[in-house]
């Protein structure tokens, strides 16, 4: 009598370990990220955003900040005080990536409080880089010069304020309205079987929808928060407005001031070059964010299944 097949035995044990590697995998998969990931995630994304919107972006940032100036709008030094804003995006947006990221994925805080966590860290870089560059763009100086005007002067940290006035409420809106869209759209295309059954969550946005998520959130930010950015344009760029810093009133008494003098509709000089601003803006920060986000996702993913390959 021959003796009996094993090819169904191996069959079954073969069938196991695939599952349990499937398995394993997936658990490591679907722990929260580590410190030292999101970290890495967020100074990569925030790095290359930062830079690319700049690069991009910049002339429209120019034309915005002389309207809301009360400057001509002439197409002339566009580009004045770009390296200003670069100077302090790739460093400004790499911080606050970072804090996002880990206070959102690693210790799972609301998308809300992580982004006023990042623009908390962000804003001992971003504020002077760009108080420089909005006074290059205004008056046409040199970096050298704006600089070394702003610094003796004792003005770097001038209207920081107000600068944390339009940056806590813009980040905070911006990212919350992004995540929100991105897991309204993930939930809506989750994929489905042929019976219509739901079989597994969609883990990341395709570039398109990436794309008009982040245009439709960063277009609306823009446009609601213009009155922020006009207040702080008004105090980097109080000289050349006739505003004098010494005897202006701060807080709220200092926005009474500036509509007495200049009417309601000062707080929205500017708002249709700003909500394009942002609006593009936001296609590219999004696009190049979750793009670098799917990247570093993807290389611990295929590390974890190596490594879970070795031990099974």
């Amino acid at each position: 009598m021959p003796p009996p097949s094993r090819v169904p035995a191996d069959a079954d044990r073969a069938r196991a370990r695939r599952e349990t590697r499937r398995d394993a995998s997936s658990s490591a998969t679907d722990r929260p990220p580590s410190f030292a990931r999101s970290l890495r995630v967020g100074i990569a994304s925030g790095a290359c955003a930062g830079i690319a919107c700049q690069l991009v972006l910049f002339p429209l940032n120019t034309l915005k900040t002389r309207a809301q100036a009360g400057g001509r709008l002439t197409a002339d030094r566009l580009y004045g005080g770009v390296a200003a804003e670069l100077l302090g995006a790739a460093p400004g947006t790499a911080l606050f990536m970072s804090a996002y990221e880990c206070a959102k994925s690693t210790l799972g805080l609301d998308p809300s409080i992580a982004a006023m966590l990042g623009a908390l860290a962000s804003s001992a870089v971003l504020a002077p880089m760009e108080l420089i560059a909005r006074r290059m763009q205004v008056s046409r100086l040199s970096l050298a010069t704006a600089a070394r005007l702003s610094a003796r002067r004792g003005e770097l940290f001038a209207g920081f304020g107000s600068f944390l006035a339009r940056e806590l409420p813009f980040d905070t809106i911006q990212m919350s309205a992004f995540e929100a869209m991105k897991r309204a759209t993930l939930a809506i295309e989750g994929a489905a079987d042929e019976s219509g059954k739901k079989t597994k969550k969609k883990r990341a946005l395709g570039k398109r929808q990436t794309a008009i998520i982040g245009g439709v959130a960063g277009g609306l930010t823009g446009l609601v928060t213009t009155p922020f950015d006009v207040s702080r344009t008004a105090h980097v760029c109080a000289s050349s407005m006739g505003i004098d810093l010494k005897t202006h009133p701060k807080g709220l008494a200092g926005l009474k001031r500036l509509k007495e003098r200049f009417g309601m509709s000062f707080f929205f000089r500017g708002a249709a070059p700003r909500a394009l601003e942002i609006g593009l803006g936001g296609v590219i920060y999004f696009t190049v964010i979750e793009t670098t986000r799917r990247y570093f996702e993807s290389s611990s993913r295929e590390t974890k299944d190596a490594k879970v390959l070795k031990t099974v």
